[in-house]
């Protein structure tokens, strides 16, 4: 019997979809394609496939048994591009993500930021029976790096600083995971982009940040990242007033910079009320 490999697994699946009419393309993307943090042990493997009906393969799973025994499927939303994927564990606990497309959906990733900055890192083409891949593979080199403008930037500040206070009144009407999914969550994916934003201003636009929180530890501010320690919270009322207020002091520290590089006015009037009500919820207890 032979064993399952991620090479054997590739193999398979390409002589399936030469053979299917409905797959007209399909690529590698990922650790598996890419030369800057190529795959580990640990490394799945990302398929992008381009069909005419893409829910024949998302909603069926027959056709998995051609390439190779597996234990686990489900379906979930890709990590960028707005699509679905069938993600699929195995045998010998390999892990493939089958990311299927539309063959429209070409036109709309041609100017996807995060779409293009995936495929700029590597790609490697399995097949391409109808010649669509170089739109993709020409575009990726010209990625949309513009920075944020002041209006998006602010929106952000404001949106951080809401939530900040709406977590607040959850705590207060004793509403512990609301308010802490708030916390733990919400407040943390805006405490992020704005230290990517940082770490963009920092460093040049074309500093890799990469997408989500891929290599986080990495690319971020170290004098950003230790605090991490202390942000989230445990399932504790205490704690997580505690996270609430580590949270809005990072952030507070992040954004100030990012203004100044920025040379924007910052919007210390709002912040400091936000604050108050934050402090005035807590003490009220």
């Amino acid at each position: 019997m032979v064993n399952l490999t991620y090479d054997i697994i590739t193999e398979r699946f390409q002589s399936f979809a030469e053979r299917e009419q409905n797959i007209r393309a399909a690529i590698i993307v990922g650790s598996r394609a890419r030369q800057e943090k190529p795959a580990d042990q640990y490394a799945d493997l990302d398929l992008v496939i381009f069909a005419e009906n893409p829910n024949s393969l998302l909603h069926h799973t027959k056709w998995l048994a051609q390439i190779g025994k597996y234990y686990l499927t489900f379906l979930e939303q890709t990590a960028v591009g707005g699509g679905i994927e069938r993600r699929v564990l195995f045998d010998g606990g390999l892990d493939v993500d089958f990311a299927c497309f539309p063959i429209s959906a070409i036109a709309e990733m041609e100017s996807h930021h995060q779409v293009l900055s995936v495929l700029s890192k590597g790609t490697k083409v399995l097949l391409d029976k109808d010649h669509i891949i170089p739109r993709l593979k020409n575009n990726n080199i010209k990625q949309n790096n513009k920075e944020m403008s002041e209006e998006e930037i602010e929106n952000m500040v404001h949106d951080f600083w809401y939530h900040a206070v709406l977590a607040a009144k959850k705590l207060r009407r004793a509403e512990l995971l609301e308010g802490k999914s708030i916390v733990d969550s919400y407040m943390k994916h805006l405490l992020i982009s704005f230290i990517r934003i940082q770490a963009k201003l920092k460093n040049g636009n074309e500093y890799n940040t990469w997408h989500g929180y891929r290599f986080f530890e990495e690319w971020a501010d170290t004098k950003f990242v230790s605090p991490f320690k202390q942000i989230y919270a445990h399932y504790d009322e205490e704690d997580v007033w505690k996270a609430l207020k580590n949270t809005m002091n990072l952030f507070h520290e992040v954004a100030i910079e990012v203004y100044q590089f920025k040379n924007l006015s910052y919007p210390h009037e709002n912040i400091r009320y936000a604050i108050h009500l934050v402090d005035s919820y807590y003490q009220g207890r």
